[in-house]
This record gives structure tokens, C-alpha cells and sequence, in this order.
């Protein structure tokens, strides 16, 4: 099974330049829990989770429409699959990176779509194999980890 067979691709995104209330906003509409922030070429320069939202506001005791996303797009570079990509290397990601969703990008690093955990949990119901990846993915995912922000 392939990223392509399971991927979501009606997502919503934002530039650098936007604030998160615009990706809070987003995340409303589209009934999701991340955004990519991608620049005029359309690659992924970083991902806005709703948890970065709520700590970010939270922390800095301000409106989300005060903080610009460009604060997330750090020096890392952000980690993705392809469409071609096997279901269980994109698992292999998210355990090793400790992260629930992967932006899904061309060979030009355009992104075309998002990979999360929800949706490769259905598939997993009839593929022993698949279950068992995901559910060793999701437990180190869940190990905290810190935020870290990017001083503008």
C-alpha cells in the first residue's frame, strides 16, 4: 500500500507571512490539526499543529493573530514523504521524528497532500502487519517531547 492510497490532498495551507489565527481558522474549516506553511513555490518550509497554537498564544499570553508562522519555519528542514512512498516507510518517519502527520510532496518538493496516523489506522484493521507498525509508531510518537520556538 502506497501514501498515495491513503493520503488526504483537499488540504488547506498558509505563507510564512500569515499568523495563526489564519491557521486555526483553516484547521476549522478543513476539520484538521496541522498546516503546512509552504512558500510561493508551494514547498513545505513548515508545518502548524493546534497544539503549537494553543502553546504558543499560551506562552507569550497573546492573540494567535500576533504570531506569525514564519516563527515555525526553523533552520530543520522538514520531513516528508511522496506519494510513491510504502505506507510502512512513512510510519518509519513519523516513529523516528515523533510526529502524527507528514506533508506529502512532489519530486520538486511541492506539497500535494498530508499522510497522518488516523488515516492509516483503518487500513490497519485487516493487515496484522500494518497494526502492528502503526501501534510501535504511536507509542514513541506519544513520548513527550519539547516545543521549541524560533525567535523572530
Amino acid at each position: 500500500m502506497k501514501v498515495l492510497d491513503l493520503m488526504t490532498s483537499d488540504i488547506g495551507f498558509i505563507s510564512p507571512a500569515d499568523d495563526l489565527a489564519r491557521a486555526a481558522d483553516i484547521m476549522w474549516q478543513k476539520d484538521c490539526g496541522v498546516v503546512p506553511v509552504v512558500d510561493a513555490e508551494m514547498r513545505v518550509v513548515g508545518i502548524i499543529t493546534d497544539r503549537d497554537i494553543c502553546v504558543a498564544a499560551g506562552s507569550r499570553d497573546c492573540k494567535a493573530s500576533e504570531i506569525k508562522a514564519e516563527e515555525f519555519c526553523g533552520e530543520e528542514n522538514v520531513v516528508s514523504c511522496r506519494p510513491g512512498d510504502k505506507i510502512k516507510d512513512a510510519l518509519k518517519l513519523m516513529k523516528k521524528n515523533k510526529i502524527k502527520r507528514l506533508p506529502v510532496t512532489s519530486q520538486k518538493g511541492e506539497l500535494v497532500g498530508i499522510i497522518s496516523v488516523s488515516d492509516i489506522l483503518p487500513a490497519s484493521e485487516n493487515d496484522k502487519k500494518l497494526r502492528k507498525k502503526l501501534i510501535s509508531a504511536l507509542v514513541e510518537i506519544n513520548k513527550p517531547r519539547p516545543i521549541l520556538l524560533r525567535e523572530v
